[in-house]
């Protein structure tokens, strides 16, 4: 089971497009809670979307989310990553399969023409443990670049 951290982002309907992915996520049984980085200021949009999808709002930063999550393997992710349902399924196989994330598994889309794999990393399924690890106030995508360095990587859609 993961509990995901994401941040609010720019763009809702990112944000929006990704809780939705994880609906099925959660009815199978590998997502057991979601957690939205919420900015300082209240976002009345940000609420309802959250409240819709059973997320749980929190103010403080990631370390402070990292601390709430309700499971001790933790999908960091941006609100851009899409898990559609193969990509669902290639990330529970590929969890099932292995025996500790010791240095993370990185979650990106297929490179854009021209990068090869260059693709920057989506999201991040690691422990509670190394993402406590990152000095407080780093952003959770700074985080996720940092986190994400060393770790095996798994093709999901973009």
């Amino acid at each position: 089971m993961l509990s995901v951290i994401t941040s609010a982002g720019e763009a809702s309907g990112e944000l929006a497009g990704l809780l939705s992915d994880l609906v099925p996520a959660a009815i199978t049984g590998l997502v057991r809670d979601v957690l939205v980085l919420e900015p300082a200021e209240e976002d009345r949009d940000l609420f309802a979307l959250c409240e819709a999808a059973g997320a749980r709002r929190i103010l403080g930063g990631l370390g402070v989310a990292v601390q709430e999550a309700r499971s001790d393997l933790i999908l960091l992710a941006t609100p851009r990553l899409r898990l559609d349902a193969f990509g669902l399924d290639r990330l529970g196989r590929e969890l099932a399969a292995s025996e500790g994330l010791h240095r993370g598994l990185a979650l990106t889309a297929p490179a854009p023409p021209g990068l090869g794999f260059l693709s920057p990393p989506l999201g991040l399924v690691t422990s509670r443990s190394r993402l406590a690890a990152v000095p407080a106030g780093v952003s959770p995508q700074a985080a996720l670049s940092q986190a994400s360095r060393g770790a095996a990587r798994l093709r999901v859609a973009g």
